[in-house]
């Protein structure tokens, strides 16, 4: 079984994903295709604009073969933040409670194979979130071993807390990928019990500024204690791809490596 995992998808990513994903899907003829979509355009109202996910882009992703997407610190955010969730295909992180809207869990069904996906996200992106270890074991338990494996994005900072969260799950799941930082880690390494793993996966987005959004949106920001809404908008530069594609067998990762 192979996976392509994308990771934050941040506006003008989506553009660049139309142009290639189909030949890269072509190319590494994946079971299942992910993408990290939180950052897929600037949306919301008033003074409040800030990075988020429409129906209407969601729909770009479904057309070019993606799966399912995860979300993390902005899943509810924009104008479509909460319809959004009516889709179950998109997730938010599980450890959020039982009230944000949508779901942080789905089993997907394609070409025989059966891929639980959990999203989660730790304390640093989401300070009113739930432990992520308790939460994720639970839901593993309800799944028992009707799966052909399980695959988790971990939105978040500390490298500790996601390689932790790997590490406890040895055998359980196939791949703990990382998101949040927008910035790609060297450290791909497929642990024991057969965890593909990176800290992470990085951005599908614009390169010229800061975490694909223009250095103005941040400068502004420390300088005036917060941020507004003119300051926001997606960074230029050529686009980076950050995406990684699991290899697995018997339900362990056999490899894990960037395209």
């Amino acid at each position: 079984m192979k996976i392509l995992f994308i990771g934050d998808i941040v506006g003008p990513g989506l553009n660049y994903l139309e142009l290639h994903l189909p030949d890269i899907i072509a190319q590494h003829q994946p079971d299942f295709v992910i993408a990290n979509a939180e950052n897929l355009e600037l949306s919301g109202s008033g003074s409040f604009v800030i990075a988020g996910m429409t129906r209407a882009n969601l729909e770009r992703l479904w057309t070019l073969g993606v799966d399912a997407v995860t979300g993390g610190n902005h899943s509810w955010d924009g104008n479509e933040g909460h319809t959004v969730h009516e889709d179950a295909r998109v997730l938010r992180p599980l450890n959020y409670g039982e009230i944000a809207p949508g779901r942080g869990a789905a089993i997907l069904e394609k070409n025989g194979l059966r891929l639980g996906v959990i999203n989660l996200a730790s304390r640093d992106a989401l300070r009113l979130a739930d432990d992520p270890l308790t939460v994720m074991e639970r839901q593993l338990d309800t799944w028992a071993d009707a799966l052909d494996g399980v695959l988790v994005d971990f939105h978040g900072t500390s490298t500790e807390e996601k390689l932790t969260i790997a590490y406890a799950n040895a055998g359980r799941v196939i791949a703990v990928v990382g998101t949040h930082t927008h910035v790609p880690t060297l450290d791909l390494r497929v642990l024991p019990g057969g965890v593909a793993y990176v800290s992470d996966v990085g951005m599908t987005g614009p390169s010229g500024g800061i975490l694909g959004y223009h250095p103005s949106t941040f400068v502004s920001a420390m300088k005036k204690r917060m941020y507004t809404r003119d300051a926001w908008q997606f960074a230029e530069g050529p686009i980076e791809l950050g995406a990684v594609l699991v290899t697995c067998e018997a339900r362990r990762a056999t490899d894990i490596q960037r395209l």
